[in-house]
């Protein structure tokens, strides 16, 4: 009688486990990275002197990475992103979802649901395109975040996106800008203009905040751009931060100051969109939102005519006014002031076109 073979046991290759720190993956977007045991955070201020920046609250947004993505390049067919994603905040109207695009060479290859516990937690992304090629993770715009690192197919290779320098694009903005309503992170209006015409993208846009403080014109006079845009006028008009005549002050220094580290770089102030609840009714500083424009267009005119050239103005029910009302969110009692899913490639398209004709497009 012969004896019974055993069977051969095959050692199976681990999977490719790559942490969070690893020198391979790139924060693009990130202003400054909070290290913890095992993570790592994205801030879109440097985290260590964000309360000088916004002493009167609102440091978690600055934590919120809108705009922000994890790039590598990579053969695998399949990733699985360990992460942490905090509750989101308490907001008026419908709360937003947190959501991670994976764009492969551009194109948006997947969008999955993430749990925001605080906890550890994981989700899986098949059907990347197998070859090498870019993969970027677009980080939620509404959730505060903290990667602990990637796991890729045994065997696969992984290189550091060295992709050559595409023309950086450094925003300021409210909500409207971080990208309340859009369907996925690499969805907002901002990701979506970057996207399509190339552009290396950095959102300094902050929800309930961009009331001209003076510590974001220093970072953004400081931080690297070939094109720089604003977006001003909701807050400071629903909040009473500035009445007509400090808001005039308050642009032109913002400005000034911005233009020490950017003389000549391509500059756009954008008054707020489409705001039909506030149109005609005054805020707390007694603007309504169409005298607040009228003061934001008079202190570009101001510096224009003070030698600024490359200052443009746009006015923002130009990009998105009054006939784009059905692609406002409509939150049950509360005012009509941020696109919605369908509103978001509307206004991507329309503020693309404005600033090409106003010659800002680097």
């Amino acid at each position: 009688m012969g004896r019974a073979r055993l069977p051969v046991m095959h050692d199976r290759p681990a999977p490719l486990d790559i942490g969070d720190d690893d020198p391979r993956l790139t924060y693009r977007g990130a202003v400054s990275l909070q290290r913890g045991p095992g993570w790592t955070a994205p801030w879109r201020l440097p985290y260590e002197d964000a309360a000088l920046y916004l002493p009167e609250g609102g440091l978690g947004r600055a934590a919120m990475p809108s705009g922000v993505r994890v790039t590598l390049r990579t053969d695998s067919p399949s990733l699985v992103c360990r992460y942490q994603a905090d509750p989101p905040p308490k907001l008026n109207g419908p709360e937003e979802r947190a959501r991670l695009d994976v764009v492969c060479d551009g194109r948006r290859t997947a969008t999955a649901g993430l749990e925001t516990h605080g906890g550890d937690a994981e989700v899986r992304v098949d059907g990347l395109p197998g070859r090498m090629t870019a993969v970027e993770l677009w980080l939620p715009y509404y959730h505060q975040f903290r990667l602990r690192g990637l796991t890729l197919d045994a065997g696969s290779a992984v290189e550091r996106d060295s992709a050559g320098q595409r023309p950086r694009w450094v925003h300021f903005g409210s909500s409207i800008s971080q990208g309340r309503g859009a369907a996925s992170p690499s969805r907002t209006w901002a990701a979506l203009m970057a996207r399509r015409a190339g552009w290396d993208l950095t959102s300094l846009a902050l929800g309930a905040a961009c009331c001209l403080q003076p510590m974001t014109a220093r970072l953004m006079r400081d931080l690297p751009a070939e094109l720089l845009t604003v977006c001003v006028g909701i807050n400071i008009q629903a909040l009473g931060s500035h009445n007509r005549d400090a808001l005039v002050s308050a642009l032109v220094g913002f400005v000034r100051t911005v233009r020490e580290g950017h003389p000549d770089t391509p500059f756009a102030v954008m008054s707020t969109i489409t705001a039909p609840e506030r149109e005609e009714v005054p805020g707390p500083s007694g603007m309504t939102m169409r005298e607040c424009r009228a003061h934001i267009r008079r202190a570009v005119a101001l510096l224009r005519d003070h030698g600024d050239k490359n200052l443009h103005y746009v006015h923002g029910p130009e990009v998105f006014g009054p006939g784009c009302s059905r692609l406002l969110l409509e939150p049950e009692g509360l005012d009509r002031l941020h696109p919605s899913a369908d509103g978001h490639p509307v206004f991507a398209s329309r503020f693309m076109t404005v600033l090409r004709r106003a010659g800002c497009v680097p």
